[in-house]
């Protein structure tokens, strides 16, 4: 899937065209690109197909997505891509460590009982850390229309 966020003046797009073609697209505030490339980071980073981008692959739309209804029965996965997304922004922004941000997510995660937290070492946490930052930093310096451009298997 392809995954294109686009700078608007004081709105956002997120267009997601799906592996089958189809595609979808929505506006988004200014602050949310920064969570969308956090689920990126971490949904890609870590394997995780049954998150935010891999539910939108799959057919979902935004929102669905947003429908407490709906995401109390998809997989555990997206709610661990949440709190991993999270507290991805936490450590992008050096609020937390990167030995507390693998703590945050293991207490997060043990009030879902279905969430198994892949393992993680400090060099897997640095390295989704630089890749956040590295993407924030290019949506920062993006200039008015500009587009990221990201893939996801």
């Amino acid at each position: 899937m392809e995954i294109h966020i686009t700078k608007g003046h004081k709105r956002n797009s997120l267009k997601c065209i799906r592996n089958d073609g189809s595609f979808i697209i929505t506006e988004i505030g200014s602050k949310i690109p920064y969570h969308d490339l956090a689920h990126y980071v971490v949904e890609k980073g870590f394997g995780i197909k049954n998150g935010f981008y891999g539910n939108i692959n799959s057919g979902f739309s935004f929102e669905e997505l947003s429908n407490k209804e709906i995401i109390q029965k998809l997989d555990p996965e997206v709610w661990l891509s949440e709190i991993m997304a999270r507290n991805l922004q936490s450590l992008g922004a050096d609020v937390v460590s990167c030995k507390e941000y693998r703590d945050l997510v293991m207490w997060e995660a043990q009030n879902y009982s279905d969430i198994k937290v892949p393992k993680m070492n400090l060099k897997d946490i640095e390295k989704l850390k630089d890749e956040f930052i590295l993407l924030s930093n290019n949506w920062y310096g993006l200039p008015e229309n500009g587009v990221i451009k990201l893939l996801f298997d």
